[in-house]
């Protein structure tokens, strides 16, 4: 019988079933007893490790990368105005700076196809919507990058606020929108109708306030709400989404309560595989999406954190753990 679906959708899945067996990620650490004992007698599994996948820590960070030095910006992009060090935290505020703010990591290794990605954050009660960008791209001017050049033009050295680059004339207006208040108010604000030269583009581990998208995947600039949360979805050509599974019936139950900086650390992590890009919070799976529109999906990109709406994120410890290539 002819397969129905695609030979490579065969590893998607195996990928997919291998992290929802325990409802999060275990990595298997054997001995070299292990690999080669025989099976047991009486036990009427033979020919496996035994005793299944060893739980790991989610503070194991053995193979990984840390790509926040815990002080400092450096390795890292964007608006200086937004973005700063608040209680060993990268912070921002969009009750002070209102708008969508991103900040993407330049360090080594910036552009990245197949990883384990682990941040933590805190947001506060109400208000707050970010996310954490992978396998994304500057898409605006004056980076104009894309899926093949995700990283772009750079920009111009001591450019660092988004007022600055609309006075430069790098920053592109909204198609369709000028930068004049409406209702014959005066606009106030510089940057009104112009884009964001560090808004990032592409797949996104959803996270607000509300928990209505926490763990989702989205998708900037393209085809926006893919996966909620709770969702097994495949992304097909044409921009079609099918939901066929549940990876949980309740994602909201895996989410610690926000309270800012009074709240405890929410665990990300992010697994990147070919199409297949699983989301887990706190130990559970989340989402599991596989994209299989040739068209649309992102094979590599930069990674961003992120920060919309009308509150306050905190993020830190990023470590990524990338495959060979």
């Amino acid at each position: 019988m002819k397969p129905t679906r695609v030979p490579h959708l065969v590893m998607a899945a195996v990928t997919v079933a291998a992290v929802l067996s325990s409802g999060a990620v275990a990595r298997v650490q054997s001995s070299p007893a292990q690999q080669g004992a025989a099976p047991q007698p009486g036990g009427g599994r033979g020919g496996g490790l035994g005793n299944g996948a060893a739980p790991v820590a989610y503070s194991d960070y053995t193979g990984f990368t840390k790509l926040w030095d815990g002080q400092t910006l450096t390795g890292w992009d964007g608006e200086s105005d937004v973005w700063s060090i608040d209680n060993a935290a990268i912070h921002a505020n969009t009750v002070k700076t209102p708008g969508q703010h991103h900040l993407h990591y330049t360090g080594p290794n910036a552009v990245m196809r197949d990883f384990d990605l682990k941040v933590e954050f805190r947001i506060s009660q109400k208000g707050a919507n970010g996310g954490i960008h992978y396998r994304s791209r500057l898409l605006m001017a004056p980076h104009k990058g894309s899926i093949d050049n995700p990283l772009g033009a750079p920009m111009p050295r001591g450019m660092t606020t988004f007022a600055a680059a609309v006075q430069a004339g790098l920053a592109e207006q909204v198609p369709g929108r000028g930068n004049a208040g409406g209702g014959g108010t005066p606009n106030t604000n510089p940057t009104q109708g112009f884009q964001n030269p560090w808004q990032v583009s592409g797949y996104q581990f959803d996270l607000d306030s509300d928990n209505r998208y926490t763990g989702g995947l989205y998708e900037g600039q393209g085809r926006g709400i893919i996966n909620l949360p709770g969702g097994i979805a495949m992304l097909l050509p044409d921009r079609r989404l099918q939901r066929i599974g549940t990876a949980t019936a309740a994602p909201a139950a895996a989410v610690k309560p926000h309270l800012g900086l009074d709240g405890e650390w929410q665990q990300v992590e992010i697994i990147a595989r070919g199409n297949s890009l699983i989301h887990i919070l706190n130990g559970q799976v989340i989402t599991v999406s596989v994209d299989e529109d040739p068209a649309n999906r992102a094979p590599q990109g930069i990674m961003s954190l992120q920060l919309e709406g009308s509150g306050q994120v905190w993020y830190r410890n990023v470590y990524v753990r990338q495959l060979l290539q």
